[in-house]
């Protein structure tokens, strides 16, 4: 059961796209939500800025980290000021934390006693990345044990779900945390079993575990690349969410042949919830 939900923010327009998702999520579940901004200590060293000074022979900037500390730090309150009014509006208990380190370092060490991560897809510099996936989200979903939901929306939709499911642990988590969020909305799920061979031994292993549920489903099976299937599937349903396994493969593979974690989250038209 989803009752606490770690949102992080960088007071960016995708990072208020989050929160007011999270927001809409955690009344649907009775959830706490708790806010985090992070102070990047990457921005704090300044590396660049050095390197070029001394390149041109010039003097660095005087007190250029404590400067940027202290923007970074009045940003950060007036992003966690911006979540905290809207969770007060909504009548949604919060609290905030402001940190300091690696941003996804920090994001995941905070998630250890949450159930659920939600971000918003693209983050402060979304406007350079034309509705990618940010570095950071990108991070978390690898760091975390916790299911972690990315989104390009602000509200839940008619809480329609699509499940990508392939029989590996990753997509076995993916299952567990759907059924969760089905029984909470009182929905069927749809299931889309990506693979070749091995389809009907998986779908057998789906509808056994959901008779135990009691829950109503409907299963799909497609061949092709499942990056492009899951979408497309979720295009012809309707679904609002969609709830899949994250990185089944080593960075390697994925830098050969691409991931389907990273093209569902960058071509999918509804949010995703990523399970490892």
């Amino acid at each position: 059961m989803i009752k606490k939900i770690l949102v992080p923010t960088d007071g960016s327009d995708s990072a208020a796209l989050g929160v007011a998702y999270a927001i809409t999520l955690a009344r649907s579940f009775g959830a706490h939500i708790e806010g985090i901004y992070v102070v990047d200590v990457k921005l704090l060293e300044g590396p660049f800025l050095q390197d070029l000074s001394a390149s041109l022979g010039t003097a660095p900037y005087v007190n250029y980290q404590g400067n940027i500390s202290l923007l970074l730090e009045e940003r950060g309150a007036s992003a966690l000021s911006f979540l905290s009014e809207a969770c007060a509006e909504a009548k949604v208990p919060c609290d905030v934390t402001q940190a300091s380190g690696v941003v996804s370092r920090a994001i995941t060490e905070h998630s250890r006693l949450a159930d659920l991560i939600v971000m918003g897809r693209g983050g402060e510099h979304s406007e350079w990345l034309e509705g990618l996936i940010g570095s950071t989200a990108e991070a978390v979903i690898r760091r975390s044990t916790l299911p972690v939901l990315i989104t390009g929306h602000s509200e839940l939709g008619n809480e329609r779900i699509l499940v990508a499911y392939d029989g590996t642990s990753h997509a076995q988590n993916a299952l567990r945390t759907a059924v969760a969020f089905a029984e909470v909305w009182n929905t069927g799920l749809q299931i889309l079993v990506v693979g070749g061979d091995a389809a009907e031994s998986i779908v057998d292993e789906v509808r056994g575990y959901l008779d135990a549920h009691d829950i109503d489903e409907a299963i799909l099976h497609s061949d092709g690349d499942p990056g492009e299937v899951i979408v497309e599937t979720a295009q012809s349903c309707n679904a609002d969410l969609i709830v899949m396994g994250a990185y089944g493969h080593t960075k390697v593979r994925e830098l050969v042949v691409g991931s389907t974690t990273t093209y569902v989250i960058n071509h999918a038209s509804c949010p995703v919830l990523l399970a490892r």
